[in-house]
């Protein structure tokens, strides 16, 4: 077993500057221990093949590598311009029409064609990512008449945000479908759905996959505001979410996304719910060699408080240092990793007990995290049938690792998602635990000749009690 020398999991999205088998490989030595396919952009025969080249270099590399599909969601966009791009002024008047026109300073139309039964005068509209702001006049039959508040420069196809406003659309559209339907046919472990604002578009992505005959992990990305308010009931029903911070910082009040964040961490940690952070962690590095200091404090800070995954966009997708902004993440994960239990500096993890249907759970992995705290232990072993039990620990984030044993080489490919999780496939589960911990560790250079093992039910013994068992090596 080949441990990496941080605990935080690094995703990568796929994209030209790294779309080659040796950059492929590269990335993967470097750190990369998810691959985000990015379905707003390249056609399916492109994913596809990146699947196959991503395949066969995790294979080459003595790599675990989980590839994830990131299905567009109801994206909505302004059309095409007339020229490249418009300097749009504060002050000044901006018709925005379901009509299809080419677009100019004046006038452009928008891919959302309910737009004008679902504003009123006084509501906020962004634009490019929250760049140019607009507040709606009036609606005049097919156009949204609107003043400008804060002006920018506007290019063909960009993004469109409505504040707070219920669209009454659904989320996982007939495009994500398809979508969906290719990713999982050319075998990806997990699957994120864009837009999400409450349980049931999660639910539906469910369905749709069950209905094709596949059981993917499921990731909501959290995006809208009407999602964080709902966050508890997300949850409930995924895998993990993902903060995506480029959309929210557009749908939430700017001032306030560092404590949005925070909450989503908080919440997804309760619940023990994988959580990725995603968008602009080390943005100058798409172009620069180094990231800013303010982005490698703001990587640390979401590693202090609890997230299981960074993520790099158009940093590896189209950066001129792709892997150096991996190398970067997995450093500042190392340096922060090992502050994370100094109370002048890290978050003590709470106590998680729910009193809920699933109490003996938050209270098996409680008592593993204050063992590993009084105990020191060199590592926790834990026996997971659908990886819960190992997700229930990693939401403690504790400063050794875990080898999460399994059977299912889906639950595996999942836990990658994890914190501090290190996967490790079995074909059957041991019958002697103590000669299985002592056979797989008997090549390592371990801290200390003590180890926890977390057991409870299982295939092979139903009816087991649940077990934490200190193994001492020495003897």
């Amino acid at each position: 077993m080949n441990f990496r020398s941080h605990k935080t999991k690094i995703v990568c999205t796929i994209g030209p500057s790294i779309d080659s088998p040796e950059m492929m490989r590269q990335m993967i030595a470097a750190g990369m221990d998810i691959a985000r396919l990015n379905y707003s952009h390249g056609d399916f025969s492109y994913h596809a093949a990146n699947i196959l080249k991503l395949r066969k270099a995790a294979h080459e590399e003595g790599r675990r590598l989980t590839i994830m599909a990131d299905l567009p969601g109801p994206k909505m966009r302004i059309g095409k311009l007339d020229r490249e791009s418009y300097i749009l002024r504060t002050g000044d008047e901006l018709i925005l029409t379901t009509e299809s026109i080419i677009g100019n300073y004046q006038r452009v139309s928008v891919s959302f064609e309910p737009l004008p039964r679902v504003v009123k005068p006084g509501d906020k509209i962004s634009l490019n990512d929250g760049i140019i702001q607009v507040e709606v006049a009036k609606v005049l039959g097919n156009d949204v008449v609107c003043l400008i508040k804060v002006g920018g420069e506007i290019r063909s196809n960009k993004g469109l945000n409505i504040l707070d406003i219920d669209l009454g659309i659904d989320v996982f559209t007939s495009h994500d479908r398809e979508c969906l339907k290719s990713a999982l046919e050319n075998g990806v472990d997990a699957v994120s759905q864009s837009f999400v604002n409450r349980a049931q578009d999660i639910l539906a992505l469910r369905e749709e996959a069950a209905r094709l005959g596949y059981n993917p992990f499921v990731i909501a990305k959290i995006e809208r505001g009407e999602a964080v308010r709902g966050i508890d009931a997300i949850c409930a029903v995924s895998d993990a979410i993902m903060i995506a911070r480029g959309d929210l910082g557009v749908e939430t009040d700017i001032s306030r996304i560092a404590l949005v964040q925070k909450h989503l961490t908080a919440r997804a940690n309760y619940f023990g719910v994988p959580v990725i952070t995603a968008t602009q962690m080390l943005e100058s590095m798409v172009s620069n060699p180094l990231p800013t200091r303010a982005e490698v404090t703001d990587v640390a800070n979401a590693i202090l408080d609890g997230t299981d995954c960074v993520m790099l966009s158009e940093e590896s997708a189209v950066g001129k240092n792709p892997v150096s902004a991996v190398q970067m993440l997995a450093r500042i994960a190392e340096h922060t990793e090992a502050q994370r239990n100094d109370p002048e500096i890290g978050k003590p993890r709470k106590d998680f007990f729910r009193g809920d249907a699933d109490h003996i759970s938050d209270l098996i992995t409680h008592n593993v995290s204050i063992s590993v705290e009084k105990l020191h232990p060199a590592m926790v072993v834990a026996n997971t049938v659908t990886g819960h039990t190992a997700r229930m620990i990693a939401r403690f984030k504790l400063p050794v690792w875990m080898l999460a044993v399994a059977s299912e080489h889906s639950v595996c490919q999942n836990l990658q998602f994890s914190s501090g999780v290190f996967p490790y496939q079995v074909d059957d589960e041991p019958q002697d635990w103590d000669a299985f911990i002592r056979s797989v560790t008997c090549d390592m250079q371990l801290s200390s000749h003590l180890l926890i093992l977390v057991k409870g039910p299982s295939n092979l013994n139903p009816i087991a009690n649940h077990l934490i068992e200190i193994i001492d090596l020495s003897n």
